[in-house]
């Protein structure tokens, strides 16, 4: 989220320039005391700008940006777009008689892994679309490939028919780091289900 402004109130009514500015940074309102003058007071040299540059640096050091990867990045501010989306699925998968242990969506080798980027990311989200065939409750889940560790899972779908899963920006777990070999897979509790995996995406930010 970039800092934006989202109030400000003059304390004393018309003409008082203390103000309480209400700014949300990273998804938190801070609200300052702070007027037009005591603004213009404070310095802005170089000195200033140094540790004001210094400050953006740290900030993405806290939302975990490796300093090797900083080159090309927006240091003040927010950045006008870096989503990136990876496709896991795009074409309609069904699988017969699914059984209760998760398996790979794709058929093909290796449950036909996805490389995924999350270096100087973040956030993720994930977006899949299902035709739930059969009783369930269904599970979907993405992991990583080389130990199936859990990047994502919804693990209760209830409900037959035609559906669309968002999983909303949720924070990268530890496991998303750099470049990564992920798979896509389901099951049910209902052996004989036969559900269709229609499409699967990945953003990351």
């Amino acid at each position: 989220m970039a800092g934006i402004c989202t109030g400000s109130v003059r304390r004393g009514g018309d003409g008082c320039d203390h103000r309480d500015v209400t700014v949300v940074v990273d998804g938190k309102s801070i609200v300052l005391d702070i007027g037009e003058a005591e603004l213009d007071a404070m310095l802005w040299g170089d000195n200033e700008k140094r540790q004001f540059t210094l400050w953006g640096l740290r900030r993405l050091r806290a939302a975990g940006l490796s300093l090797d990867n900083v080159v090309g990045r927006v240091i003040t501010g927010e950045e006008g777009s870096n989503v990136k989306s990876f496709t896991l699925l795009a074409k309609d998968v069904t699988r017969s008689n699914i059984g209760t242990a998760y398996v790979n969506v794709p058929p093909g080798l290796n449950g036909e892994r996805s490389l995924v980027d999350f270096t100087g990311c973040t956030q993720f989200r994930v977006l899949i679309n299902l035709n739930a065939i059969g009783t369930g409750p269904w599970g979907v889940r993405v992991i990583r490939d080389r130990d199936s560790a859990v990047l994502f899972e919804n693990a209760v779908i209830t409900g037959a028919g035609e559906k669309e899963l968002d999983s909303d920006w949720q924070p990268l777990p530890p496991i998303a780091d750099g470049l990564m070999l992920l798979r896509l897979q389901a099951r049910s509790n209902t052996a004989v289900d036969d559900p269709v995996l229609r499409r699967c995406i990945l953003f990351v930010r």
